[in-house]
């Protein structure tokens, strides 16, 4: 048997690792894509295995010369797709051939399943979220039809082809393949001339596409994620709640690299954040960031900068933010109206869907409702939405803003009100802020700010429950008793008053 693998394209989505070298060299437990594969292939009995490379090529120089591999190197790489990578391979096409996607991690042999004198797939199972190549077959394991964004069932695989004259048909019909197409394509136009098989075995290997796959089975932490995109190994952990974040070197220069929470994408959109990171770069109230696919994102690392502290919180404080703050909300929903808005009463609801509980009585949930809904006729601006200690940085003069993971167009309310209740600011302090702000249209009064700290509280404290930090979630919910204890004393005195 013969073993081709096609490692030669830029694996975009296993960036920034990918910038600095090509993806079968990703690191699973201490070993390479590609050299686990070797691994598996060898105990199978496979000597002869020729490595089709591009990009980087010459990275893979200390393996290929170690385990005695053949190595091509197809110049086309930025300009093709797979199926020319294969085809600048075909003398090598033999019967008894088996072809491989270079960034498959490899569980156990699999050579002992092949099927003698046919053309077939070892396929697995397609995982949950991801569209791949579906097999429709038969009683017989034979293809009948490939369903090209299959989101269940089995699909992908291993090839093995050992018919030379399905060989022949195959190959004119990668000859034909335009240069943006999957060499899995000539298998698509030769379902009339030749009988493919489709052998459906679990547990076979992983694909790496991304560093989502790799998360999502468990077979890399966040800080190995890290680690190999550093320059030299190394990551320092930073704070973080939803995601883990990490202070690096990359390309000499250094970075925080957030790898962000496992399922996460059900509250925050990261495509949404790097378009709004986009908008307020002219602000200059944030340092700047570059995203790359599974939602990693790496910014500059401000080094005399550092996350404020309470006891770092005044007046001088509170008017930077606030200049911070109507900078920022000077964008409005109307110069972006196709953001989707974000309105109070919808979070809420999604929250609760989410955490599968409601967290106040009926009676409480009646006013926060009735508040909602308020709210979310007033106007919608630019907000940042998580305004807690460590995503504002001071360097002993200024104020950075940092992770608009949660920004959108929303009311000023919930912008100040959160804030207020994450700074655990007292009434003087919120009134100290409201001055600094107040320099708009529409003043913002103390109670506009205990209103979105009851909205911000409740939600956050759902939150907790979503993501399994009830210790956080019991906090939030102790600051939204005490938020409704206030209001009803603030409605009582006003009552009295009048």
């Amino acid at each position: 048997m013969r073993a081709i693998i096609l490692a030669a394209g830029f694996g975009t989505r296993l960036k920034p690792l990918t910038l600095t070298k090509p993806k079968p060299l990703l690191e699973i437990r201490g070993v390479s894509l590609l050299e686990n594969m070797i691994t598996h292939l060898r105990h199978s009995g496979v000597e002869e295995i020729i490595l089709v490379s591009g990009y980087k090529h010459e990275l893979f120089a200390p393996i290929v010369k170690a385990q005695g591999l053949t190595q091509l190197v197809f110049p086309d790489y930025g300009l093709c797709n797979s199926s020319q990578s294969l085809l600048f391979a075909k003398d090598y096409l033999c019967k008894g051939s088996i072809i491989l996607n270079g960034d498959l991690y490899i569980t156990q042999g699999f050579c002992h399943l092949f099927k003698k004198n046919a053309s077939q797939f070892l396929a697995q199972k397609i995982p949950p979220n991801t569209t791949a190549w579906g097999y429709i077959v038969d009683a017989n394991y034979k293809i009948l039809d490939i369903d090209t964004n299959a989101q269940e069932g089995y699909g992908d695989g291993i090839a093995y082809f050992d018919n030379e004259r399905d060989l022949g048909h195959f190959i004119n019909a990668l000859q034909q393949c335009h240069k943006d197409e999957y060499w899995e394509q000539a298998v698509l136009d030769t379902l009339q001339e030749i009988n493919y098989y489709a052998f459906f075995h679990d547990n076979l290997y992983t694909e790496i596409d991304s560093f989502s796959d790799a998360l999502y089975h468990a077979l890399l932490t966040p800080e190995e994620i890290a680690q190999q995109c550093a320059d030299d190994g190394k990551a320092t952990r930073l704070a973080g709640i939803t995601n883990t974040n990490y202070l690096i070197h990359f390309n000499n220069t250094p970075q925080v690299i957030r790898i962000p929470g496992l399922h996460t994408e059900q509250v925050i959109d990261r495509d949404k954040e790097a378009k709004i990171l986009d908008i307020i770069a002219p602000l200059g109230i944030a340092p700047e960031s570059r995203f790359y696919g599974s939602g990693i994102k790496m910014s500059d690392y401000l080094s005399d900068y550092k996350p404020l502290d309470f006891a770092q919180i005044s007046d001088e404080i509170l008017g930077q933010i606030a200049s911070k703050l109507l900078a920022l909300h000077s964008i409005k929903h109307t110069s972006y109206p196709h953001f989707e808005p974000i309105l109070l009463c919808d979070e809420i609801a999604k929250y609760e869907a989410l955490a599968q509980i409601k967290l106040a009585t009926p009676q409480e949930h009646k006013r926060l409702t009735s508040i909602a809904k308020k709210l979310d006729t007033r106007e919608l601006v630019l907000c940042h939405r998580d305004l807690q200690l460590p995503n504002i940085l001071y360097n002993g003069k200024h104020i950075m803003l940092i992770d608009f993971e949660y920004a959108g167009f929303a009311c000023i309310e919930w912008e100040l009100g959160n804030l207020a209740a994450e700074l655990e600011l007292s009434p003087s302090q919120i009134l100290t802020l409201l001055h600094a702000y107040n320099t708009s249209p529409r003043l913002i009064t103390y109670e506009d700010v205990l209103c979105g700290a009851l909205l911000a509280n409740y939600i956050w404290a759902l939150w907790g429950w979503v993501y399994h930090r009830i210790d956080l979630g019991r906090m939030y919910l102790a600051r939204f008793s005490r938020n409704l204890a206030e209001l009803e004393e603030l409605e009582s005195s006003s009552k009295d008053q009048a």
